[in-house]
């Protein structure tokens, strides 16, 4: 159960220059989304449950799972296997969030732990964008709530952002594990400069799924602590594609990414 004595930050808090530069951006920093005991409930859920199943490891996990996702330590859908982190990840405040910026009813995804160990310099994330990895019919208004659990810095890891790329569609992917640089790929980008945004812990990114971003490499002495919430309009149709999250359910191809694996957590936009 969340339990806070913090004002929290909801969708009727939201500008309309807010909604708009998201809209216009693709992005948008928000402060203070978690604060206090909120923060601190958040962080330590997410940070058991990361522990739990990193401790709960095998050899074989590191040679099935690829070389760009032993980067870094992630973990999907952390709610639907701890209790405590349930109640943060389908939220309504959060997808009411969503859903104004968005403009579109929302359903939870999935969510997607990252942590980043100090120490290595290559495992930053290759500039890429989301919503072209998954299995969905039209992939214009999915977003993602990254979430600052402790502070993101330069030094770290934190985000940046080309702002504007989301109206570019979806473009072919990117292998994250061998990288094409993104301004051979969409030379046309090239003189947008990237924006980077550095975090204090419960601060957010908001950034649409089309939106090309990228993480450097943590360069200081203390794990990266992030999680993404990351929603999808109501009625988002399957493609049929394979994905973690999908592959062990009886979804079919052509119909709508819905029930209580997809909770909607959204009531208004």
């Amino acid at each position: 159960m969340i339990t806070t004595t913090e004002r929290q930050l909801s969708a009727s808090d939201l500008s309309q220059e807010q909604v708009d530069q998201y809209r216009r951006d693709g992005f948008i920093q928000i402060n203070d989304v978690f604060t206090g005991d909120d923060l601190q409930q958040f962080r330590d859920a997410v940070a058991a449950a990361v522990a739990a199943e990193v401790a709960a490891e095998t050899p074989d996990t590191h040679k099935t799972r690829g070389q760009y996702a032993n980067l870094f330590i992630q973990k999907v859908n952390l709610w639907k296997r701890h209790d405590a982190v349930r109640p943060f990840v389908t939220s309504k405040r959060l997808g009411g969030l969503a859903a104004r910026l968005e403009g579109r009813p929302m359903r939870l995804w999935h969510d997607h732990a990252l942590f980043k160990e100090p120490g290595k310099g290559n495992n930053k994330t290759p500039w890429h964008q989301d919503a072209v990895y998954w299995p969905h019919q039209d992939r214009w208004r999915q977003t993602s709530m990254w979430v600052a659990l402790k502070d993101a810095t330069i030094q770290n890891g934190c985000m940046s952002f080309v702002a504007g790329t989301h109206s570019l569609g979806a473009l072919p992917a990117i292998n994250l594990s061998d990288p094409q640089d993104i301004f051979q790929y969409a030379p046309h980008i090239k003189p947008v400069k990237p924006v980077t945004c550095q975090l204090k812990a419960g601060s957010v990114m908001f950034h649409n799924g089309l939106t090309f971003h990228y993480a450097g490499p943590n360069n200081s002495d203390a794990v990266r602590e992030a999680i993404s919430i990351i929603y999808m309009p109501d009625g988002t149709i399957f493609t049929g594609g394979q994905h973690v999250c999908t592959n062990p359910l009886t979804l079919k191809a052509g119909e709508p990414i819905a029930g209580e694996d997809f909770p909607l957590v959204s009531d208004v936009f």
